[in-house]
Protein backbone atom coordinates (compact mmCIF):
# COMPACT_ATOMS: atom_id res chain seq x y z
CA UNK A 1 0.00 0.00 0.00
CA UNK A 2 3.06 2.31 0.53
CA UNK A 3 4.10 2.09 -3.04
CA UNK A 4 0.99 3.52 -4.29
CA UNK A 5 0.78 6.48 -1.50
CA UNK A 6 3.87 7.79 -2.83
CA UNK A 7 3.65 7.46 -6.42
CA UNK A 8 -0.07 9.84 -5.65
CA UNK A 9 1.83 12.16 -3.55
CA UNK A 10 4.51 12.60 -6.60
CA UNK A 11 1.93 12.65 -9.57
CA UNK A 12 -0.25 15.09 -6.78
CA UNK A 13 3.11 17.11 -6.52
CA UNK A 14 4.01 17.46 -10.29
CA UNK A 15 -0.20 18.63 -11.12
CA UNK A 16 0.81 21.46 -8.69
CA UNK A 17 3.70 22.60 -9.88
CA UNK A 18 2.75 22.07 -13.48
CA UNK A 19 -0.13 24.29 -12.55
CA UNK A 20 1.43 27.16 -11.05
CA UNK A 21 4.47 27.54 -13.40
CA UNK A 22 2.89 27.21 -16.35
CA UNK A 23 1.78 30.36 -16.96
CA UNK A 24 4.14 32.98 -14.98
CA UNK A 25 5.43 33.44 -18.37
CA UNK A 26 2.18 35.76 -18.51
CA UNK A 27 4.18 37.98 -15.64
CA UNK A 28 6.67 39.21 -18.68
CA UNK A 29 3.85 40.60 -20.89
CA UNK A 30 3.03 44.42 -20.35
CA UNK A 31 1.13 47.13 -21.97
CA UNK A 32 1.58 47.85 -25.18
CA UNK A 33 3.18 45.00 -26.52
CA UNK A 34 2.61 43.95 -29.71
CA UNK A 35 0.15 40.87 -30.59
CA UNK A 36 3.58 39.07 -32.61
CA UNK A 37 5.50 40.11 -29.32
CA UNK A 38 2.80 38.76 -27.23
CA UNK A 39 2.79 35.80 -29.21
CA UNK A 40 6.92 35.08 -29.05
CA UNK A 41 6.65 35.90 -24.94
CA UNK A 42 3.47 33.89 -23.80
CA UNK A 43 3.17 31.59 -27.32
CA UNK A 44 0.18 31.09 -29.55
CA UNK A 45 -3.25 31.81 -28.13
CA UNK A 46 -5.91 28.53 -27.55
CA UNK A 47 -8.32 31.19 -28.74
CA UNK A 48 -9.07 34.58 -30.26
CA UNK A 49 -11.75 36.72 -31.01
CA UNK A 50 -12.12 40.56 -32.47
CA UNK A 51 -14.61 43.01 -32.47
CA UNK A 52 -13.93 46.58 -34.25
CA UNK A 53 -10.67 47.60 -32.82
CA UNK A 54 -10.68 45.35 -30.36
CA UNK A 55 -8.96 41.65 -29.89
CA UNK A 56 -8.84 39.33 -26.94
CA UNK A 57 -6.12 36.32 -27.23
CA UNK A 58 -7.25 33.73 -24.52
CA UNK A 59 -4.93 31.06 -23.04
CA UNK A 60 -5.70 27.84 -21.30
CA UNK A 61 -3.45 26.47 -18.82
CA UNK A 62 -3.85 22.61 -18.46
CA UNK A 63 -2.78 19.95 -16.53
CA UNK A 64 -2.93 17.34 -18.88
CA UNK A 65 -6.55 16.29 -19.65
CA UNK A 66 -8.16 19.20 -16.94
CA UNK A 67 -8.06 22.91 -18.20
CA UNK A 68 -7.79 24.74 -14.92
CA UNK A 69 -7.17 28.57 -15.22
CA UNK A 70 -7.85 30.77 -18.46
CA UNK A 71 -6.24 33.69 -19.12
CA UNK A 72 -6.83 36.80 -21.40
CA UNK A 73 -4.99 39.44 -23.40
CA UNK A 74 -6.44 42.51 -24.74
CA UNK A 75 -5.46 44.33 -27.71
CA UNK A 76 -6.93 47.72 -28.85
CA UNK A 77 -5.89 48.88 -31.96
CA UNK A 78 -2.83 45.90 -31.90
CA UNK A 79 -1.59 46.67 -28.91
CA UNK A 80 -1.91 45.34 -25.43
CA UNK A 81 -4.27 47.26 -23.15
CA UNK A 82 -5.60 44.81 -20.58
CA UNK A 83 -4.26 41.22 -19.81
CA UNK A 84 -4.99 38.58 -16.57
CA UNK A 85 -7.67 36.32 -15.59
CA UNK A 86 -11.29 36.63 -16.28
CA UNK A 87 -13.17 39.01 -14.10
CA UNK A 88 -9.71 40.46 -14.10
CA UNK A 89 -10.59 43.76 -16.47
CA UNK A 90 -14.47 43.07 -17.25
CA UNK A 91 -14.32 40.89 -20.38
CA UNK A 92 -17.44 40.63 -21.62
CA UNK A 93 -17.30 36.57 -21.52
Amino acid sequence: MKPFRIIGVLASAAVLFACAGSFQRMNHLKLGMTKQEVIQTVGAPDITSASGHVEYLKYRSNSGVFYTDEYYVRLLDGKVDAFGQQGDFNLPY
